[in-house]
């Protein structure tokens, strides 16, 4: 299958043509940011003016005597449309003396491999010129660097345009040369689709009203007559079809085809999976594109509610065009302020000199869309740095002079003064990629700041530098520092991740406010995560439960991270936060922040109601005086759990991530609903103080295991939380290689009476789970009038240890949902996340013979590092087991190492009561290997069951067995990839598989 061939835009996005060029830059009207090749060293410059004649574009100046040429990126590469034969034309302007030689522009492919076109410059050139260069991507009349392996010298697709360079003609004085605009003609291409929503096409999103303007459009840019053959098929983000369909017929040059699709049934996100031929007979393409179908929920004009909804971007040096398809997704998601950057070396690049037309059209673009620009004024230019700071590490923003830094913020916050509302203080001062200096240095450019600020605009609210974390020791003592010093109006907090570890870094922000006696509010105003190892549902899920449980637990607003993925690849942590792909096309996230714009914003948080069962509740008070219950389960058994509330006097409905609403029958006062791991919200009429948490119809906590080729036992337990007795039905549903024995269909429960029932369960012995996803027993569950619906529990069977150690492995950990990271989310760290199994991954062999279970683990490992030792092994590469025994008060834990100097080491970390941890880490048997070529160290173990406790009994009713294999390559514990839950993050050894021993 070739992939790559065929364009694939959104319907406003850029679309070139045979017809006329289209603008790739237009340095007249914009200021893309630069990366400009030892700009200091090399004495050149790019700045944007007004140039001799009256236009305005990019001057960038030289000097000869530093170097023989120049060299500059656009920091925003401009993305190509994929073509066949093409043409760029740049606009350029030559002073009378002074010109370089040549003039070459470069594009960069899929594969990172750079390619140089290059055009002489005439000596007595002067005035504006037009360079034109012809790029044909199979043959490029260009040089080429970069790409690694992949490098073959042709431009593979998708490709952008990169920037600049020229050779000097002289080696002595200086030059420069003036830029205009940069032009892009595609003269043939293979066929063109769009993706056609309706008003929404800009950002792929359908609305209510415009079902029918869902199509496809298909143009033909070839010079001749096309016989395209089109097939497609759509998904929703769940994996359900919804649609699918084929087309073909004669498409004349130019010309453009509408396919119409069908439309959708329900808000959401869907996915179009597209496969075209150019012609009968050709090779077929690939493409995915993905929309959502929602009601807008912005532009909001007018003053912002209380509690902010943002989202964090990067609009800065993008084309205007983009920009502004940004702030228009913005708007019909819901935000209601954006933060950004606002980077001191750009405003003042030099001491004096103030460019405020940087990041004011971007203030009033967003101003359009009803958006409110939240400045973070970071990034301080290389004349303000401070001789007398003492960096933390090598690189990282320096600090700068305080006089230069004050006389900047007042500079700022004076021109800014009734435009903007808030003003940021840094970004991350905790970590030196962002703040390359000591938290008493901060504290004193925070103050500096504060001061400044409030002398020249009272009213602006300032915020604190947003942490990253509160984790560390480190990082709770810059914290302190910052309530000390009472110099901010607003505590900003990030902590990216999911909400387990959200929840802890909450709970130090608010015990650290409270010891300081400060009253100061927080704004969760930088906080998500990546969908790198989680995937895109699973990004939106968590963006529902952090959002809320920031507004329940006190915040004052939440900014998601960011608006649109910062890359395309598809292994890279920090190409992957997005809202939005990085095409600008909706993702899961976007639909989920879009319904909580649509149902919360303008609510008032009341209190948390208590359910128990691992049910997490927050009750909110909506905009049109309805009650919001935001709901979800964190049970590891049960897929959900049907829970009574009480107290409703009127209406009910369930809402779901995306907002399409159910109705929920309510009777005499009371309805019941499913609590599930995917969150919801429950929409009720009714007095907010009577209504009450009315318990649970299901107890689970537990994961059912099961025993391949023999009878096995689950026992659920069912209960009647209501005042009348209840009717139940059950109707059970197994997976392949399980049947239900002799099953209960129903049941009559008295008030408040619970029953426990035991379902038999026959699995045959090649009963195996799908590799990815347990499988599920699903009860198909009335509860008399109150509620209907499914209820599903994971069955795990038991392992069998064998004689010996056995071929085939007992535990095999290659998949990202059994990667735990541990890296902190900045930029400087993306290297440090799980990409694949070749960066870490694991075969595991368990068996037993006469005296020991026994050990083996062969782990892929791209760079085995382990200088820790002893109770601190766990930070290096090393393997941990734990296991829990019948009968015994505790948990064991014991670790695995392959040394520094290549010898192995056991440890003990836990032990049972009554077990010496050292004795029983001597007892165990430990070689360890490691082929370099391969990549690939091999533990092997015998743990002796003296040693550790198990009796034959024991062994024979089975225990509990779980581990991890850490990571580490060198710059710290970055991740983890275990069994199942239950070690790294907690102690959970209900979550662990079981052995047997027969």
């Amino acid at each position: 299958m070739k992939i790559g061939l065929f364009g694939t835009v959104l319907a406003a996005a850029f679309c070139v043509a045979a017809a006329g060029p289209a603008a790739l830059v237009d340095f007249g009207a914009e200021t893309p940011a630069l990366e400009i090749h030892r700009a200091a060293e090399n004495g050149q410059t790019g700045v944007y003016r007004t140039l001799p004649d009256g236009k305005r574009g990019l001057r960038f100046e030289w000097d000869n005597g530093s170097a023989n040429h120049f060299e500059f990126v656009l920091k925003e590469f401009r993305k190509l449309p994929e073509f066949d034969a093409a043409e760029i034309r740049v606009t350029a302007y030559l002073p009378p003396e002074g010109t370089p030689r040549t003039l070459n522009v470069r594009l960069r492919d899929r594969d990172g491999e750079m390619f140089q076109f290059s055009q002489p410059v005439p000596a007595e050139a002067s005035g504006w010129r037009e360079f034109r260069y012809r790029i044909d991507p199979l043959k490029p009349d260009a040089g080429s660097w970069y790409g690694g392996k992949k490098a073959n010298k042709k431009i593979d697709f998708p490709a952008c345009f990169a920037g600049f360079a020229g050779d000097f003609r002289s080696h002595a004085g200086t030059g420069w040369i003036g830029l205009e605009k940069v032009e892009f003609t595609v003269t043939s291409a293979p066929p063109l689709l769009s993706l056609d929503t309706g008003k929404g096409s800009a950002i792929g999103v359908l609305t209510p009203g415009e079902e029918k303007r869902l199509s496809l459009r298909l143009m033909n840019r070839r010079p001749g007559a096309q016989t395209p053959e089109l097939s497609w098929s759509i998904t929703d983000v769940f994996g359900k079809a919804a649609g699918e369909g084929k087309w073909s017929q004669v498409l004349e040059s130019g010309k453009t085809a509408e396919i119409p699709l069908p439309p959708p049934r329900k808000f959401g996100v869907y996915y179009l999976d597209l496969r075209l031929k150019e012609s009968a007979g050709a090779a077929a393409d690939v493409r995915r594109l993905s929309y959502a179908y929602l009601a807008p929920a912005g532009p909001v004009a007018g003053k912002r509610e209380e509690f902010v909804f943002g989202i964090c971007a990067h609009l800065r040096g993008k084309p205007a065009e983009e920009q502004r398809r940004e702030a228009m997704a913005a708007a019909w998601g819901g935000a209601t302020l954006i933060r950004d950057d606002a980077s001191w070396g750009r405003i003042q690049p030099k001491p004096g000199e103030w460019r405020f037309e940087v990041y004011d059209p971007i203030r009033e673009l967003l101003a359009e869309y009803g958006l409110e620009w939240a400045p973070i004024l970071n990034f301080p230019p290389l004349w303000s740095r401070a001789a007398d700071s003492r960096p933390r590490r090598k690189g990282g923003c320096h600090r700068p002079e305080y006089h230069d830094w004050a006389w900047f913020v007042h500079g700022f916050a004076a021109h800014y003064r009734g435009k903007i509302r808030s003003v940021e203080i840094w970004n991350e001062p905790d970590h030196p990629g962002f703040a390359n200096f000591s938290g008493e240095e901060y504290v004193e450019l925070l103050k500096t700041a504060y001061r400044e600020i409030k002398a020249v605009a009272p009213e602006l609210s300032a915020l604190s530098g947003g942490v990253a974390g509160l984790h560390s020791e480190e990082q709770k003592r810059l914290f302190r520092m910052i309530l000390e010093v009472k110099s901010c109006d607003m505590l900003a907090f990030h902590g990216h991740g999911k909400l387990n570890g959200y929840r802890p870094q909450v709970a130090n922000l608010l015990k650290l406010r409270r010891e300081a006696g400060a009253d100061t509010p927080w704004f969760a105003n930088e906080t998500a995560i990546s969908a790198i190892l989680i995937g895109e549902l699973r990004q939106a899920e968590i963006l529902f439960q952090k959002f809320l449980y920031s507004w329940a637990n006190g915040a004052s607003g939440y900014n998601w991270y960011d608006l649109r993925n910062d890359g395309d690849d598809p292994g890279n942590n920090e190409h992957n936060f997005g809202l939005l792909t990085r095409d600008i096309r909706p993702k899961a996230a976007y639909a989920a922040y879009n319904m909580l714009a649509n149902h919360y914003r303008g609510a008032e948080f009341l209190r948390p109601l208590a359910f128990g069962n691992g049910v997490e509740a927050f009750l909110f008070r909506g905009r049109d005086g309805k009650l919001l219950l935001a709901v979800w389960s964190n049970d590891a058994g049960a897929d959900g759990i049907p829970l009574r509330l009480a107290g409703v006097t009127g209406m009910a409905a369930e809402i779901d991530l995306f907002g399409n609403m159910t109705p929920l029958p309510v009777r005499r006062g009371e309805l019941a609903f499913k609590a599930g791991r995917r969150p919801a919200t429950v929409r009720v009429e009714a007095d907010a103080a009577g209504l009450q948490p009315g318990g649970a119809f299901l107890r689970s906590g537990a994961e059912f295991t099961v025993t391949p080729g023999s009878e096995s036992t689950v026992t659920p337990e069912f209960v009647n939380p209501t005042g009348r007795p209840l009717a139940v039905k059950l109707a059970w549903k197994t997976p392949a290689g399980v049947t239900v024995r002799d099953a209960v269909r129903s049941l009559r429960l008295k008030p408040g009476e619970a029953r426990k029932v035991p379902v038999r369960l026959a699995v045959a012995e090649t009963f195996t789970p799908p590799e990815r996803e347990p499988a599920v027993l699903q009860l198909g569950l009335e509860l008399g009038a109150l509620w209907k619906g499914s209820v599903g529990w994971p069955l795990h069977p038991v392992v069998r240890l064998a004689q010996g150690v056995p071929r085939t492995p007992t535990f095999v950990l290659r998949d990202a949902s059994q990667v735990i990271p541990f890296v902190p989310n900045v930029p400087d760290k993306a290297h440090l996340f799980w990409k694949n199994a070749a960066d870490l991954s694991a075969e595991i062999r368990l068996g037993r013979d006469k005296e020991a279970l026994l050990f083996e683990a062969a782990v892929t490992d791209d760079v085995h590092h382990q200088p820790y030792a002893g109770a601190e092994a766990w930070k290096g590469d090393n393997i941990q087991i734990a296991m829990k025994l019948p009968g015994q008060n505790g948990l064991w834990e014991l670790g695995l190492s392959r040394l520094r100097d290549n010898s192995g080491e056991a440890f003990c970390w836990l032990a049972p009561a009554g077990f010496p941890a050292e004795k029983t880490a001597a007892a165990i048997w430990l070689e360890t290997s490691r082929d370099e070529r391969a990549k690939r160290t091999v533990y092997r173990a015998a743990i002796p069951f003296r040693a550790i406790g198990l009796t034959e009994a024991a062994a024979r009713r089975g225990f509990r067995f779980n581990l991890i294999v850490n990571d580490n390559d060198g710059e710290m514990r970055e991740s983890c990839i275990g069994i199942a839950p239950g070690i790294a993050e907690d102690k959970d050894p209900e979550r662990y598989p079981t052995l047997v021993i027969p």
